[in-house]
């Protein structure tokens, strides 16, 4: 099962691209990193509810934030 596949189309497409602009990274390693997230991202929903579901539009407009903090601590 791919999570990606969860997403909508467009969602995936947008979301992918987000993540391949805030993290400089090719597609393939863009589209590795959304589907490594869904296990930590349902974690933080269980936990007290942190975040919303993964895949939904909190997700999709948070992750590629998170991921643009994450490089600019790498720079």
């Amino acid at each position: 099962m791919d999570p990606l596949n969860d997403l909508p189309a467009e969602s995936r497409q947008d979301l992918v691209a987000a993540v391949q602009a805030a993290l400089r990274v090719d597609k393939a390693d863009a589209e590795r990193i959304v589907r490594a997230s869904e296990p930590l991202w349902e974690a933080m929903e269980q936990v007290g509810g942190l975040v919303d579901s993964w895949g939904g539009g909190e997700f999709c407009h948070l992750f590629p934030k998170m991921c643009a903090v994450i490089r600019s601590g790498a720079e």
